[in-house]
């Protein structure tokens, strides 16, 4: 059933300045293009984040951990806190406040605690991004520093690429990250072992 432009409006952005530097620090978001998603000059507060699904085309994907690690400070295991919704120049996200288990490569400004950020809320789905961190779960994640973003802090951190986060489930990692090739799809392993899960993605 076509949908009418009245029930649906994509609008289209793309990233300049600042901006610029908060997506490429993720690993290159391009150009979004997001249903009932108002441009950056229309902006939301962030109690009020634009509802709908946001697809993001992305600059670089990854083929594999080693490529993925080239591009990012650190891994590190977490366990998943307390969210917010903010909106950062019109675009929703997410921000989990996070324990910091261990550094098992790189290093990081924090101690032991951080916040990540992801594109999209539980009401502005986002498409081909990452999964949203699940409060009281167990995360293996490849970080950046968000220097260069308008809302950059030493404790706020992004998703290497938006592509590098796994979720602990019982004795594995499961893959929860975005930025799949629209091509080739996912090229990155969909598991990793609990237990030789470091050296994996260390070596």
């Amino acid at each position: 059933m076509p949908e009418h432009k009245s029930e649906r409006r994509e609008a289209k952005v793309r990233y300049k300045g600042t901006l610029l530097a908060a997506a490429l620090a993720t690993g290159a978001v391009l150009v979004l293009t997001a249903a009932g998603l108002n441009s950056p000059g229309d902006h939301k507060t962030a109690a009020a984040p634009a509802k709908g699904l946001i697809r993001v085309s992305y600059v670089k994907s990854y083929s594999s951990l080693t490529e993925l690690r080239a591009d990012s400070s650190a891994i590190v295991e977490i366990t998943a806190g307390k969210q917010h919704p903010e909106d950062i120049a019109g675009l929703p996200v997410t921000v989990t406040t996070a324990v910091v288990k261990k550094v098992i490569w790189g290093k990081i400004s924090a101690a032991s605690a951080i916040e990540l950020r992801q594109v999209g809320t539980s009401s502005a789905v986002g498409e081909n991004t990452s999964k949203l961190l699940v409060p009281g779960t167990e995360y293996l994640v490849f970080v950046v520093p968000s220097t260069g973003a308008i809302d950059a802090a030493p404790d706020r951190l992004l998703i290497t690429g938006d592509a590098g986060v796994y979720e602990l489930r019982q004795e594995q990692y499961l893959y929860r990250g975005g930025n799949a090739d629209p091509e080739r799809g996912n090229s990155l392993p969909t598991a990793l072992q609990a237990d030789t899960a470091v050296s994996v993605v260390t070596s």
